[in-house]
């Protein structure tokens, strides 16, 4: 029981704190590339990944704040909270710092607690990550990550490893405030470079249908994404749904995951516009 709790509460915090999006989706992927052998990684023999588009609006600001509630059944699991922390200078890059936190609910945490954290900065002109740290505490047990993103040189870099990835590669995070500048067409795929795992995986986004839904923050005209997913464990064959609001903004409002012990249900309870500062990126 408490592995089945715990597996719910990492992998949908994962799904509500978007990283569920990618993590563990399938698509074409690279085996581990340390620094040594990317000299034999020439262009024309890496595997052929989709290139980064450039949004010319970034329809969200600094400030931005979504909290969302986690449902396992009738029981609620815990509660996430995702926010645009800042627009710095990381290293010569204009990044949005965006921070991600999630935990189990009280009655959860009686016999399971569980909490992660993660920050990403994205670039603010390209929308691909710079840096991704994860922290997840579970029952006293403390895992951290950190990724650093070379981008220009085609590197990551994790324990002093590094790792080969494309140009404009995304971190679990960075993938959906980057699919939130997209234009989304009902019957056209969205394919997205993330690294995650010390692999690069192009996932595939089906763009499925528009329909109006109602949560705890509002209604919603919203447009339906699936990602195509290949997990292990309990959720192995599972599905997942993303419902994105139907307008410039993009806002992630409901996720829905079906798992083999049952299904768990993201939604938006508040939103928070932020500054009303919109960032032009660079053409």
């Amino acid at each position: 029981m408490k592995n089945a709790v715990f597996t719910i509460m990492m992998s949908l915090m994962s799904v509500c704190l978007f990283s569920g999006l990618v993590f563990a989706a399938s698509g074409e992927k690279y085996v581990e590339q340390p620094a040594q052998m990317e000299s034999k990684l020439a262009p024309e023999t890496a595997p052929t990944l989709s290139p980064p588009a450039h949004p010319v609006v970034v329809p969200f600001e600094v400030g931005e704040q979504l909290q969302y509630s986690i449902k396992w059944g009738k029981f609620t699991a815990g509660n996430a909270t995702v926010s645009i922390d800042d627009l710095v200078n990381y290293q010569g890059h204009d990044v949005f710092r965006i921070l991600v936190s999630g935990m189990s609910s009280p009655a959860v945490s009686l016999f399971y607690f569980a909490k992660q954290e993660m920050e990403s900065l994205i670039d603010a002109n390209g929308m691909f990550t710079r840096r991704y740290f994860s922290k997840i505490k579970e029952n006293g047990k403390l895992r951290e990550r950190l990724y650093e993103f070379d981008q220009e040189n085609n590197r990551a870099t994790y324990k002093s490893k590094n790792y080969y990835v494309p140009y404009g590669i995304h971190d679990e995070v960075s993938a959906v405030f980057y699919m939130r500048t997209l234009d989304l067409h009902v019957g056209q795929p969205i394919n997205v470079n993330v690294f995650a795992k010390r692999r690069t995986s192009v996932v595939t986004c089906n763009v499925i249908k528009r329909e109006t839904i109602k949560v705890p923050a509002g209604k919603f005209d919203t447009i339906l994404v699936e990602p195509i997913l290949d997990f292990d464990g309990v959720m192995k064959k599972g599905k997942m749904q993303v419902w994105f609001t139907d307008d410039e903004r993009r806002i992630p409002v409901q996720v829905k995951s079906k798992m083999t012990i049952g299904s768990v249900v993201v939604r938006l309870e508040k939103y928070s516009a932020g500054n009303d500062t919109t960032f032009m990126a660079e053409r």
